[in-house]
């Protein structure tokens, strides 16, 4: 049976129950009074109350990070970045076509609709967003949109993303708002086939993140695939505009794509990147993360903050909503008590570099996981 087509009648009857139990009245009843005659008393059962259930991991290693790494701080970039690359299954892309769909005129910006082919199996968009018609320039922004779609951050509707890539447009930037992969068009990367069900935030069943899991079976990481997609938009850029710097904008997971994409990439200026940075260490147990940027056995290894270290000495912002703490109704928690020490790791790296005051931290008072425009506007512009 299709689950996805199940009437309520059958998965009552899948569970065990007939359908006298979905419909006659009273029937719950009925099966307690017999519960002393054909079950085991509920009241022998093991409860969790019962149980230590204080487990979670501790005691990350971080073999790499800078802080414990004795080598010089050209060997430790090399070691870290290459374990990073490692860990997320990149290879090094190559050039891919694309074709440009339509275009439309919206508040003051022309924002292209682009697909770049992949391979026969997959293409994936990006919207190119600016003032005029683009024939050359020689930067641009790569904003990058986090849970939800590329779509808002362009001007289909409003939420967290406050619309900033069409917002960088109007203030005169050229701006390339690609689609990540699992959200978006891309919400189910087999999508019309019926046979399998490869989705993330979208589901067409029910949110199991298949995406993620069928990727970890493989040995990638659809954070590492989606940053060799970034790169080959950058590719796209450079051979079609001559774009010779980018820089980068990112919140949530994109703030996360933000630090993590330039490290493989020699074209990144500076990097904005909003609700990011805390350590690895607890943003899925505590603060209730999903797992999109989830690294099979990064804490080994690294943290957060010695990865977006390797972007040393590139201009760097980091930012937050006052907000944006952890708690039963925040997923995102990202303003977190983790923040600080890993600050002071990531200015450590720069100080390394000679390049402490590269990295700048900006908290937005009573703001939420949500991007600051006015921030971001000025950053972008020193």
């Amino acid at each position: 049976m299709d689950a996805r087509n199940a009437s309520r009648r059958d998965l009552l009857k899948v569970a065990g129950l007939g359908t006298a139990a979905a419909f006659v009245p009273g029937i719950r009843g009925r099966a307690d009074e017999r519960q002393d005659r054909r079950y085991v008393d509920k009241d022998f059962f093991i409860r969790p109350e019962e149980l230590r259930l204080g487990f979670h991991h501790t005691g990350a290693e971080r073999r790499l990070s800078y802080g414990n790494f004795e080598g010089s701080l050209d060997s430790w970039r090399k070691a870290c970045r290459t374990k990073l690359a490692e860990l997320i299954g990149f290879a090094a892309p190559t050039p891919c076509p694309a074709e440009l769909m339509r275009s439309i005129t919206h508040e003051g910006v022309r924002i292209e609709a682009w697909i770049m082919r992949i391979n026969e199996q997959l293409s994936i968009p990006a919207y190119l967003v600016s003032q005029n018609r683009v024939n050359r320039c020689d930067r641009a922004v790569m904003a990058i949109h986090g849970h939800g779609e590329a779509e808002a951050c362009v001007g289909k509707y409003e939420d967290y993303h406050h619309r900033f890539a069409l917002k960088l447009a109007q203030a005169g930037h050229v701006v390339l708002c690609p689609a990540l992969r699992g959200f978006g068009a891309l919400g189910d990367m087999a999508f019309g086939d019926d046979r399998y069900c490869l989705d993330y935030w979208k589901s067409r069943r029910s949110r199991q993140f298949t995406l993620i899991s069928d990727a970890f079976l493989y040995g990638q990481t659809v954070i590492g695939q989606t940053i060799e997609d970034l790169l080959r938009w950058e590719m796209w850029l450079a051979a079609r505009y001559e774009v010779k710097a980018i820089d980068v904008a990112g919140i949530s997971y994109g703030g996360d794509l933000a630090v993590t994409y330039p490290v493989f990439s020699s074209k990144v200026g500076k990097i904005y990147a909003s609700g990011t940075l805390g350590s690895f260490e607890g943003i899925f147990s505590r603060c209730y993360n999903a797992p999109a940027h989830g690294i099979p056995g990064i804490l080994k290894w690294m943290d957060r903050s010695d990865i977006a270290g390797l972007n040393a000495p590139r201009l760097l912002r980091l930012h937050y909503g006052q907000l944006d703490t952890p708690g039963p109704r925040n997923n995102s928690a990202s303003h977190n008590e983790t923040v600080q020490p890993a600050l002071a790791e990531l200015r450590g790296i720069y100080k390394a570099h000679g390049a402490e005051s590269q990295v700048t931290m900006y908290v937005t008072p009573n703001s939420g996981h949500e991007m600051d425009i006015k921030d971001l506007s000025a950053f972008l512009a020193r």
